[in-house]
């Protein structure tokens, strides 16, 4: 699938279906080719492809620029404006952490029917030369709420304060000009006012033109200009977001790393263990048979919908030139929150809530090949999660049709729906299937929260945004 935009500069590609390698720009302690190749033949090659790279490198670094020579990494969002920021902060020095901290601001714009700045979510951090397990940062718990600031803001000041390189306010300048000139209004945005019953929410709103929030600019304006020093003491001991280091599992030659507090993600992990069993070497109509029974179970066993919420769901993907590996979901409790808006610009989400969300940052490493397949995404639920992780490591999949893949869910009483305006669609054996063995199922509504994905083979990057959630992904 090939996605454009007008808009995007000339140096910097979103093409989704063209891998990007680091071209003759090598990091100072690891490279994957380094490392997989060795002795006299390595040198002598390298001297003779060294001489070739320097000499079509200088051809196409004075017609295209740097950018086009040495790209360094990507970032995959529901939205191509905030794929696009992060990169420009990638671009700029920024590390992956620094990219995710801008995208989120930006979603928090543009995507106020899943996110707003008062939402909550979870970021995965890793790093694949050092390979030490991944932390976790979750702000997801009701102690981070602050009458004194947003707990996204919470969240990503935290994150930043630990793990950024670029000045806070550089990070959220660039949505201050999205909220104030407008943004494109996405389908999903409007399915979901439906859905939610949330027209009067936004006022008037004409699809065709750009959806404009001075409120919220002014609000992000004045999150920009706090000073690092008072920005952090804001995060005191009785608001302060969870730490923790990443679980591991294995699944088919792959090392998975999930949360590891007691959230969906070890259930996840035990879903998968099932699924291995099954010894599949394709994701064929039997396999998807297989995954279904073997999710259902354990969604009985550990009774999953009555332990965890679905809520809302978008995720940013990122990967830079240093290795830094991150995946941030965030996200509401429910469509547009509570369904208020406040004078600030950003509506509120739901408080006293009953049950934990079932959001989760994913992380995949290939365990027997420090060059193999590398690749960091969120998922909402362990179905989606499931489903996901066998698309791309059973399947061997390419990350577009890993992600695009059609899925199922599994809503409350076990109830099992499908997507129908999605495609590809399951075939009919599969849907004979579901209708034959569970008696309880129905039509997934619409919007459909997406995955979106960047990965690494070798040297290769590529990456992919969900069409489900209208994005593009941003590689330079």
């Amino acid at each position: 699938m090939t996605n454009t935009n007008n808009n995007t500069p000339a140096n910097e590609t979103t093409r989704e279906d063209i891998p990007l390698k680091s071209g003759t720009k090598l990091s100072k302690w690891y490279h994957c080719n380094e490392e997989c190749l060795g002795g006299s033949r390595f040198i002598n090659a390298a001297f003779g492809t060294l001489t070739v790279i320097i000499t079509i490198a200088l051809l196409i670094q004075i017609y295209y620029g740097d950018y086009q020579v040495v790209p360094h990494g990507s970032v995959a969002t529901d939205n191509i404006e905030c794929s696009h920021i992060g990169t420009q902060i990638l671009k700029k020095g920024g590390n992956a952490r620094d990219a995710a901290i801008a995208s989120a601001f930006c979603l928090s714009v543009v995507a106020q029917h899943l996110t707003s700045l008062d939402a909550e979510g979870q970021i995965m951090i890793y790093n694949h030369r050092k390979r030490d397990l991944p932390i976790v940062i979750d702000f997801s718990s009701p102690n981070v709420l602050s009458d004194k600031m947003p707990k996204l803001v919470v969240g990503l000041a935290y994150i930043h304060k630990l793990y950024g390189s670029m000045s806070w306010k550089s990070l959220v300048e660039p949505s201050v000009q999205i909220a104030r000139r407008g943004h494109k209004i996405s389908n999903g945005f409007l399915k979901a006012m439906d859905q939610a019953k949330a027209h009067a929410l936004f006022g008037r709103i004409d699809p065709d033109k750009p959806l404009k929030n001075e409120n919220l600019a002014i609000t992000l304006e004045t999150i920009a200009n706090i000073t690092e020093k008072e920005l952090y003491g804001y995060i005191d001991p009785a608001h302060q977001p969870i730490q923790m280091q990443a679980i591991k599992s294995s699944f088919h030659n792959y090392d998975v790393f999930v949360p590891a507090s007691e959230t969906i993600g070890s259930v996840l992990l035990v879903n998968l263990r099932e699924i291995e069993e099954y010894n599949f070497t394709k994701v064929n109509t039997e396999a998807v048979k297989r995954i279904l029974d073997s999710t259902l179970k354990t969604y009985n066993e550990f009774k999953v919908t009555s332990r965890f919420h679905e809520g809302t769901s978008t995720n940013i993907a990122v990967m830079d030139m240093e290795d830094n590996y991150v995946s941030l979901v965030i996200g509401l409790y429910e469509l547009f929150g509570s369904g208020e808006l406040t004078s600030h610009g950003y509506v509120l989400d739901v408080k006293n809530k009953e049950k934990s969300c079932s959001r989760i940052p994913i992380i995949l490493t290939d365990n027997k090949f420090i060059c193999g397949k590398r690749m960091a995404f969120g998922a909402n639920g362990i179905a989606q999660g499931s489903q996901i992780v066998s698309n791309l490591v059973i399947g061997d999949k390419n990350v577009t049709d890993g992600i695009e893949a059609p899925r199922f869910y599994v809503l409350d009483g076990n109830t099992v729906a499908v997507e129908v305006s999605h495609t590809p669609k399951f075939s009919i054996e599969i849907l004979r299937h579901l209708n034959e063995t569970h008696t309880k199922s129905e039509v997934k509504p619409e919007p459909y929260y997406s995955s979106n994905v960047v990965a690494k083979y070798q040297d290769d990057l590529s990456s992919h945004s969900d069409s489900r959630g209208e994005g593009v992904a941003s590689r330079f």
